[in-house]
């Protein structure tokens, strides 16, 4: 069973849909988009006239139909995203928006949440063990330390962060703001109090972070100067920084304010932007996506962060990493952890041990404790054993509550029936609410209440104290608060993926992430007024270690390098296995992009590869035949050797009815390359082609969308090391469910979803399926319903319909004994592949209407949900036998054409006069 936040059902909103397409739309549900600005849509327009002429011809066609019920938010003229922002005071009264001439596309202005580190620990003064003075650590795992060396610190280079601002009076920031400074310039798009929707932005010319920190911990990363307390150094330390505030003291922005920071940071002439922001999407064509990637695609490097997403799984990229051609960066652990350390009454060594997440978590923090002594419990006599506490306790277990209770955790493992959440709750039964814990594989998530939980680092430890416990002995633990850190290598998780770094690719099959950095427990700079130093985990700290890694080669290679940053990086980057056991697979490249950077490799290679990564799509669309060109960029002869390396195959929907979530399966099932040369000598300055023929492997199920990835590697004889990276599905996307159908158990409910779900109360059963068709009044609740996508769909609609309407379904009705209609999609019927528009079928009226759905719903469920719609347009439904309808567009469908929808129709649904 899948640990789950339990489904919640989502109240309607009302959201006028860029696509809509009928006049029943105006109370619209959506589930799917989530964190909108109501009302407000951002707007693409051509560029057939004058680009201010433009927005005077849209302004006024929309003042004709709105009759001025609108304001505008933003104006963009530019090169690069010519379009306008606008807030409908009224939406329900405007014909779609995308039919006024000149119109490229309209999307809703969605909210962007402020950026928040995994974990985070602030230091209270100058000097706090829990902060981790890790110093050079990620420097000498990346080779910058190196480069330092070489005298590369990024003068020249101009870096803008888009941000919470920057808290410039820091004394390793520069102490003040403009030129002449490390701050050099920047500004303010929103001022402390914006909230989108809400409280309007009001920009000026100070972008000095006030309340968040965020921002300025991204600035110490890219440009902290050395000789601090914490011995920490940026990585481009002499770069220039330019700060663009986006967030204010509350806890969001929108799209339309990152897109108009973007343009602003283009025009001042930054060589690299970077953005620690953003928000779940796998999709390429979201708008603050698009344009970050025209700006890169003009030659400015844009690197932004992955994504804190790892648990949901494949495709689960974020806006605007997805831009084509930006550098999505993932997070890699730090090879150095902190511990504290705890002492025993007994005679022992002090036992080092985490306070949180062994896995993701930050490091260093001392568990917060009397510093009394607290005595521990053991309910086991074998300290081996992975079964205390698996089932309900009895009566001989005696009130747990003042004790720290010692025990060995379950191993989670297919099969398994007890968890360490069940070993945790059992406990909590008795009192317990402290607890030691060793051989943990993971951070429980417990509900029912909040567990103090120490994790010990080594087992022996934990073995030792239970078996002193079992002598009879009282033995007591005590938690210093102070000056008990050690600083231990981290043999467990360091050099490999963080888990919670964002798994790809986009939903069009591009590499994301396109590389991987240092973000696990990095100590930088923070707000002066708290403390002026943190260390924080999260891709919001990789992606400015990749920024200040461009700025090293920028200033090493010149400015021309720019636009070939991410290739330069992917070739010369270095690929993580999935665990450090000695036969584990190379990591997916979905999780790790190209590799984690090597900074030094990739300022002193000899060698130049193009291109960085091979998109082979997926078996529909696969492209097998590509060129990589291969240059010896020295002064000496060099001879190369080619070779292949894979990767862990994925299965991203191992049952063939489910997108997979962490941890994500891997397989040995590499692709077929071959190569036209394995081996070529080029003189100083020459070039080759070399083609690369790549066939999926046979050895896998296409239904479980297996996702290969790998490398090609290229040696030189010279010492230089560089590699190709490639990555496809070998299945079908578009044949594979989208519409998950075998989930019972899966996410909670025990029954499949898609279905209809009686009213609780309903009959005595709660959110039980509706099996047949049922008769409601309209003074009660009628049956809601309930799906989950298999994968992720570029558009979800659901409908009523009349109960009679005649549609083709994809999808059986489930939890169904016997099938009682005629005229619909039975199995073995065939189906309608001849197309059809989509808004061929009639409506009663349209319930919800989706773009770019996740397969995990805000990240925490996969079940959507919506209402029975008693009312349109404030007038009652009438009286009639009903249906919902579900279309889900497959992967590289036409959304126009019925036929590439996955399409359910539920049992009917009747609402009747009072009896």
């Amino acid at each position: 069973m899948r640990h789950f936040v339990a489904a919640t059902f989502v109240a309607a909103s009302a959201v006028l849909g860029a696509n809509s397409s009928s006049a029943h739309d105006a109370s619209v549900q959506n589930p799917f988009i989530r964190d909108v600005v109501p009302g407000a849509f951002i707007v693409e327009l051509g560029s057939t006239s004058g680009k201010r002429a433009l927005h005077d011809e849209f302004l006024g066609e929309l003042d004709r139909r709105a009759a001025g019920k609108f304001t505008t938010r933003k104006k963009y003229i530019s090169p690069i995203f010519n379009g306008i922002a606008v807030q409908l005071k009224t939406p329900e009264d405007i014909v779609d928006l995308a039919s006024i001439p000149n119109v490229v596309s309209v999307r809703p202005v969605f909210k962007y949440p402020a950026p928040e580190p995994v974990h985070l620990h602030v230091a209270p003064g100058p000097v706090d063990t829990a902060v981790v003075p890790y110093g050079q650590s990620v420097h000498t795992m990346t080779g910058v330390d190196k480069v330092h060396t070489q005298g590369f610190t990024g003068k020249g280079v101009k870096i803008g962060i888009i941000d919470s601002g920057v808290d410039y009076m820091h004394s390793s920031l520069g102490g003040g703001f403009g030129p002449g400074f490390k701050v050099a310039g920047g500004y303010d798009f929103v001022g402390d109090e914006y909230y989108p929707g809400q409280i309007p932005p009001q920009p000026d010319d100070d972008p000095l972070d006030t309340c968040a920190g965020h921002g300025t911990h991204v600035a110490g990363i890219v440009g902290a100067n050395p000789g601090n307390e914490y011995n920490i150094t940026g990585v481009a330390y002499d770069a220039n920084l330019y700060a663009y505030r986006v967030f204010g003291c509350t806890d969001a922005t929108s799209d339309d304010i990152l897109i108009e920071a973007m343009l602003r940071a283009y025009d001042d002439g930054m060589d690299i932007i970077t953005m620690s922001i953003g928000r779940s999407s796998a999709w390429s064509d979201e708008p603050v996506s698009v344009v970050a990637s025209r700006i890169a695609a003009l030659g400015t490097v844009v690197t932004i962060s992955a994504g804190n997403e790892g648990r949901s799984g494949p495709f689960f990229t974020s806006a605007p990493a997805s831009g084509k051609d930006v550098i999505a960066v993932g997070s890699v652990e730090n090879t150095v952890r902190m511990y504290q350390t705890l002492t025993a009454s007994v005679d022992h060594a002090p036992i080092p041990y985490l306070a949180i997440d062994p896995i993701s978590g930050l490091d260093g923090a001392p568990f917060e404790a009397p510093e009394t002594p607290l005595p521990i419990y053991s309910l086991s006599m074998d300290p081996l054993s992975r079964a205390t506490a698996c089932s309900e306790l009895g009566d001989d277990v005696p009130d747990l509550s003042g004790y720290i209770v010692v025990f060995r955790s379950a191993e989670y493992s297919p099969g398994s029936t007890c968890f360490l959440e069940d070993q945790i709750v059992n406990l909590g039964s008795k009192g317990a609410r402290t607890f030691m814990i060793y051989d943990a594989d993971g951070y429980p998530f417990v509900w029912e209440f909040e567990p103090h939980i120490v994790f010990l680092r080594d087992r022996d430890d934990g073995v030792f104290l239970v078996n002193e416990f079992n002598k009879g002995r009282t033995i007591t633990v005590s938690f210093a608060q102070h000056g008990s850190a050690v600083e231990i290598p981290n043999s467990e998780t360091g050099g490999l993926m963080s888990s919670y770094s964002s798994f790809g690719p986009t939903q069009d099959l591009l590499l994301k992430p396109a590389l991987s950095a240092p973000g696990g427990n990095i100590t930088s700079t923070w707000l002066t007024n708290a403390g002026s130093w943190a260390v924080a985990s999260g891709t919001s700290m990789s992606n400015p270690y990749m920024a200040g890694s461009a700025a090293l080669l920028i200033q090493a290679r010149g400015k021309a390098i720019a636009k070939n940053t991410r290739s330069v990086f992917q070739t010369t980057a270095v690929g993580l296995p999935v665990s450090r056991n000695s036969k584990a697979l190379p990591q997916t490249l979905s999780h790790q992009g190209a590799g984690m950077i090597n900074v030094f490799n990739a300022l002193n290679v000899k060698t130049e590869v193009s291109p960085g990564e091979l998109l082979l799509n997926d078996t529909a669309h696969w492209k097998s035949q590509h060129r990589i060109v291969i240059k010896n960029a020295g002064k000496r002869k060099q001879t190369y050797l080619l070779s292949h390396q894979p990767s862990g195959t994925a299965l991203t929907m191992p049952t063939s009815h489910l997108t997979t979530t962490y941890p994500v399966p891997l397989v040995n099932a590499p692709v077929t390359v071959r190569l036209s040369q394995t081996r070529l000598t080029l003189a100083p300055g020459a070039s080759a082609t070399v083609t690369v023929n790549i066939t999926p492997p046979k050895n896998v199920d296409p239904k479980t969308l297996p996702l290969v990835s790998g490398w090609l590697r290229i040696a030189g004889s010279l010492g230089d090391r560089l590699q190709v990276s490639y990555l496809g599905v070998a299945g079908s996307m578009y044949d594979a469910e989208t519409i998950s159908t075998e989930n019972a158990g899966q996410f909670g409910p025990s029954f499949n979803l898609p279905s209809a779900i009686l009213p609780q109360g309903f009959d005595d059963f709660e959110d039980f399926p509706q099996i047949g068709p049922v008769n409601f009044t309209r003074g009660r609740a009628a049956s809601s319903f309930s799906f989950i996508l298999a994968q992720n769909s570029a558009r979800v609609v659901v409908d009523l319909i009349d109960a009679n309407t005649k549609v083709h379904a994809t999808v059986p009705i489930l939890n169904q004994k016997r099938s009682i209609w005629s005229g619909w999609w039975l199995p073995g019927m065939p189906i309608d592949k001849t197309g059809g528009d989509f808004d061929d079928i009639p409506i009663v009226t349209r319930i919800a209407d989706g773009t770019n759905a996740l397969h995990i719903f805000s990240g925490i469920s996969p079940i959507y949900g919506v209402y029975f719609p008693y009312y349109v347009n404030d007038t009652d439904i009438p009286y009639g036998q009903y249906r919902y309808l579900l279309r889900a567009l497959r992967p590289f469908g036409n959304a126009q054409l019925e036929k590439d929808y996955d399409v359910y129709v539920t049992d009917t649904i009747g609402i009747v006069e009072d009896a």
